[in-house]
C-alpha cells in the first residue's frame, strides 16, 4: 500500500491510499482511526461533526460516546473508537 499526502481546501489533510489498484482518498483523521482504533473529532458545530462522521468508511464498525462542548474554545467534541 502507498500513500500520498494532499491538502484539501480547509486546509485539513487527507491522505490518498491505494487499495488493490484503486486510489481512496481519505481525510486523516480516517486515516488515525484506522491506524489508533481511536480518535477525538473536533469542530465548530454539530453539523461539522456530523459530516466528518459521514466520511468513515461504511464497512467501518465503530463506536461513539457522546458529543462534549468547551464554551471557553467553542468547540464540539467526539471520540470515536473502533468496535473489534
Amino acid at each position: 500500500m502507498t500513500s500520498k499526502k494532499n491538502e484539501t481546501p480547509d486546509t485539513q489533510q487527507s491522505q490518498v491510499n491505494v487499495v488493490d489498484g484503486t486510489a481512496v482518498k481519505q481525510p486523516a483523521y480516517v486515516n488515525e482511526l484506522l491506524k489508533n482504533g481511536t480518535v477525538t473529532l473536533t469542530a465548530k458545530t454539530r453539523d461539522e461533526l456530523d459530516k466528518m462522521v459521514s466520511e468513515i468508511p461504511a464497512d467501518v464498525k465503530y463506536g461513539a460516546g457522546a458529543v462534549g462542548f468547551n464554551p471557553d474554545s467553542d468547540v464540539f467534541s467526539l471520540r470515536v473508537d473502533i468496535n473489534h
